[in-house]
């Protein structure tokens, strides 16, 4: 009597083990799980020649009655036209593509497994590789890394170091090794440095410096393993010599002079808009060159800094000199974003214009005094044109010389200190200072201006006689 659905569904864990007869030689066997579940799993009997053989169709609920009945029904299809045609059990043929196919898979598998190992191997080898590779650094590949990695984040993005390791690191050890380098090859480029140094230019700080950077990156290369000791670290900045701090101030006859000379020197106008700019302001040249005319505020007679060197916004109070020498410059660069752009735009981005290399001027300025040497090639052949009388000069003594000027005509020491942006160390006497000394720094500016006004018409006779100040 063949089986129906309500009988399976009133079949309880009771009838664990249980076998149900459908019909059509179709039989269920109860199974009870441990959750008291009922399943009934049905095969189908029949004999194929000799042999008495059975097949899983399908397990009460998953599938429905009438699918199971369905499913037996094309097995004895099958087999019954096995029997007319003298064929193969079709249900064994079954059976054994089954296991093909999962021999199949399986072969797969472990294709795929073979194919993962030999993948894992293969990046091994490839990391290994790299890191026998980066062990073997040279010293130029090592200061790339370097470059990308930490000098990016120097406010020059590392030109400066890359300068100078081009002048004196990489000529000596740029093709070797990283793990190569011992403190004979250090001490050897601060010997050069230092051997280049002349009765007028003290190279000690540039030697120590250079030795600073090389200290920076070969701590770079032991934070990454890729060298096993520091070639710098027994080489002490104190024995490479003292340094000669520079006090080069311009007197006030030198000032005039150069006044005099500036309009002759053969350096372009902006050049000379710089330098006087930077006299009157008393900033630092590279923060000249690298101003936009968005940070300059004409009507306020405010020029911001929002990023100098030590990291803080400052501002300077434009007295009329330097307002001057500022709409003189407008009126030649006011259209570009810069005080004082770029003639070329950037090898790699050349739609894209920047401000002049921050050592230009510097550069021109070391340029013309040079009494009685050979012009350089492809630079100023006016040697001497900007020679006066107490030796030479550099843009930062520029600085130092408006700095000295204030104090001369009366502006306290703080103040000059506040103007020059120089950084208060207590916290407490910083702040109260920036609101105390705002009024004194502009009164101190304005002294300057006027000062510097006076000096530049008697240079030009357009002033009487003058007393010069006692600055230096």
């Amino acid at each position: 009597m063949a089986l129906t659905v309500k009988e399976l569904q009133a079949l309880t864990a009771v009838d664990k083990g249980r076998i149900l007869t459908d019909g059509g030689s179709l039989k269920g066997q109860v199974y009870v799980a441990r959750d008291g579940t009922v399943t009934v799993q049905f095969r189908y009997a029949f004999k194929f020649g000799k042999a008495s053989k059975n097949i899983l169709i399908g397990t009460w609920p998953r599938m429905g009655l009438a699918e199971i009945r369905q499913t037996r029904d094309q097995y004895r299809a099958e087999i019954q036209e096995a029997r007319k045609t003298n064929g193969l059990d079709p249900i064994e043929q079954r059976r054994m593509a089954k296991r093909q196919q999962d021999a199949a898979r399986e072969v797969e598998l472990l294709k795929i497994e073979a194919n993962k190992q030999e993948a894992l191997l293969e990046q091994q080898n490839r990391l290994q590789h790299i890191a026998a590779r980066q062990a073997r650094l040279t010293v130029l590949d090592l200061f790339n890394q370097w470059k990308k990695f930490d000098l990016v984040n120097r406010a020059d993005k590392g030109s400066e170091a890359e300068r100078s390791f081009n002048r004196d690191v990489f000529p000596l050890l740029g093709g070797m090794a990283a793990a190569d380098v011992t403190k004979a090859h250090i001490q050897e480029i601060v010997d050069n440095i230092k051997g280049r140094a002349t009765a007028s230019r003290d190279m000690v700080r540039t030697a120590k410096k250079t030795l600073a950077d090389l200290r920076q990156m070969f701590g770079f290369a032991l934070d990454r393993d890729y060298i096993d000791s520091d070639p710098t670290a027994r080489i002490k900045k104190a024995k490479i010599g003292k340094d000669v701090e520079r006090d080069r101030i311009l007197a006030e006859p030198e000032l005039i002079l150069l006044f005099q000379k500036l309009p002759i020197a053969g350096m372009a106008d902006t050049s000379q808009l710089a330098l006087l700019l930077q006299l009157a302001t008393i900033t630092r040249i590279g923060e000249v060159l690298s101003a936009r005319w968005e940070h300059v505020d004409f009507e306020r007679r405010i020029w911001t800094l929002p990023d100098t060197k030590n990291g803080k916004r400052h501002e300077i109070w434009l007295s009329d000199f330097a307002l001057d020498q500022l709409k003189q410059l407008h009126a030649i660069t006011g259209l570009t974003p810069w005080l004082f752009p770029a003639a070329r735009a950037k090898k790699d981005r050349p739609d894209f214009a920047d401000h002049v290399c921050e050592k230009t001027v510097t550069k021109q300025v070391g340029d013309r005094q040079r009494p009685g040497i050979q012009p350089m090639s492809g630079r100023s052949k006016h040697t001497d044109a900007l020679v006066l009388p107490k030796g030479k000069w550099t843009p930062h003594d520029l600085r130092r010389t408006g700095a000295t000027v204030m104090a001369e005509l009366g502006a306290i020491p703080d103040v000059v200190e506040k103007c020059l942006n120089h950084t208060e160390e207590k916290k407490v006497k910083r702040i109260y200072q920036r609101a105390q000394y705002e009024g004194h720094m502009r009164a101190a500016w304005r002294l300057l201006g006027e000062r510097l006004e006076l000096l530049k018409s008697y240079a030009n006779g357009e002033a009487g006689n003058i007393v010069t100040l006692k600055i230096a």
